[in-house]
């Protein structure tokens, strides 16, 4: 065993991470054989300019492989003004067992495995040693979730391999070398990661790429008072939901502003003296939107205990819905962030961009008993389509509201691209520079 470890390569590799031709940071990968496999290591720092001010977010990645680059055990850290999240988990059983902390708090999950699972990170090195087109099950855990990724050989020099990954829709290309560096790659959104000397990766220029108006979107009109908009209509180009309030006929979408059904809102009940409101019963098919997860700590008594002060005396759930918006308004500061959004820590800190008060409100709003959701996609503001995240709610019917701008209706100019948790907001990711908007009709209240 002494000689073959001998033989195994232990290496470091640098890569600078590029977009739009700015260095926003760097990939270290460091890998260590095993008497069992390897212990695989990434660092990764961005630095980015948000609405003029700097952010930095680094991550720490720690991964136990098998002799196949097979996950046995991880640890993760980020960390991210101010903010710290971590997370450590075992394969076993046919199980990922891990736990995550954020807000003081340890939270344990558990995801069912139907196949083998690799990180991502060791693409790279089962390419070389395979030399072939791979399906693979990848963890990551920045999202806490597992994906399959097709990955296929588009051109094998003998030392260095050129290949393909497919992964949540997103195609990144990557060359590698004989002993898995990654020598370039180009990601989604157009990131490119190219392999430096050490001193060329840690140096950084004075200045960071504004990256939320690097991808804004125009509307190709101008559009006043958009928060007042009730009735959108575009041609457009790129991949689209429908929901109850969005509709698209070939490429032309529309988009309405909907207010709830006030037949459907549960009234008010009075008995003995008190005012007491008549739950509003909920279908089975909606439970899941009043569950806790590890970054919507819906359970978490802190969470529980300041939703049941917001909400105390209301006559029913839009009611409610409106006090819990007007309290994320009011006491969260709107400040741009790079980092991964949990709502223990916005709760703390009382800070965050749309993100965090998406996931706060939605916290808050389950723990209230209102089954809510969180969409991700376009808003426009300053004349442009910028992403951005915002609410739904279940008051006897879908309603779509928004509590970084107080819309207790959201505007029609909230155009979907996703719905759900992290995982979901993973997959607009190959939308990102790749959509376009023309308006050729908005009405008003």
């Amino acid at each position: 065993m002494f000689l073959i470890l001998q033989c195994m390569i232990v290496a470091t590799y640098f890569s600078g991470m590029y977009l739009g031709g700015d260095k926003i940071g760097y990939v270290i990968v460091e890998i260590n054989p095993t008497e069992y496999g390897y212990i695989l290591k990434e660092t990764m720092l961005m630095r980015l300019s948000m609405m003029g001010q700097g952010r930095t977010m680094e991550t720490s990645s720690l991964y136990h492989l098998d002799d196949s680059y097979r996950l046995k055990r991880f640890s993760f850290e980020l960390k991210s003004d101010g903010q710290s999240i971590s997370s450590i988990g075992e394969v076993r059983n046919g199980r990922l067992e891990y736990s995550i902390e954020t807000g003081g708090v340890k939270r344990d999950a558990v995801i069912e495995l139907d196949r083998d699972v690799h990180p991502a990170q060791a693409i790279p090195f089962i390419v070389s040693s395979e030399r072939r087109d791979l399906s693979l099950l990848l963890f990551d855990p920045t999202i806490f979730a597992t994906n399959r990724a097709e990955v296929r050989i588009l051109e094998d020099k003998g030392d260095s391999i050129k290949y393909q990954t497919e992964l949540l829709g997103t195609r990144a290309v990557t060359w590698v070398g004989q002993n898995g560096e990654v020598l370039r790659s180009e990601e989604p959104m157009g990131i490119i990661v190219v392999r430096q000397e050490k001193e060329e990766v840690l140096r950084f220029g004075d200045v960071s790429p504004e990256i939320i108006t690097m991808f804004a979107v125009d509307p190709g009109m101008e559009i006043a008072n958009p928060r007042e908009v009730t009735y959108l209509k575009a041609i457009v180009r790129g991949r689209f939901m429908e929901t109850e309030r969005q509709k698209l006929f070939g490429d032309t979408l529309i988009v309405e502003s909907i207010e709830p059904d006030q037949e459907k809102i549960p009234r008010v009940k009075r008995g003995f003296g008190c005012v007491r409101v008549e739950p509003s019963p909920v279908p089975q098919e909606l439970r899941k939107y009043l569950e806790s997860t590890p970054l919507i700590q819906v359970d978490d008594r802190r969470i529980r205990n300041k939703a049941a002060r917001i909400t105390r005396g209301a006559r029913d759930n839009w009611e409610k819905v409106g006090r819990l918006i007007d309290w994320v308004y009011q006491n969260v500061e709107d400040s741009p962030t790079a980092t991964i959004p949990s709502a223990l820590d916005v709760l703390e800190t009382l800070r965050g961009d749309c993100n965090e008060h998406a996931v706060l409100f939605a916290a808050l709003s389950r723990a209230a008993g209102i089954p809510t959701d969180i969409s991700v996609g376009l808003v426009l503001m300053k004349g442009k389509f910028y992403y951005h995240a915002w609410n739904k709610i279940w008051v006897g019917s879908w309603v779509e509201v928004d509590p970084t701008f107080n819309q207790k209706v959201a505007d029609a100019t909230h155009i979907t691209l996703a719905e759900g948790g992290i995982q979901e907001w993973a997959k607009i990711m190959d939308l990102i520079g790749n959509i376009e908007i023309r308006v050729i009709r908005s009405s008003y209240r």
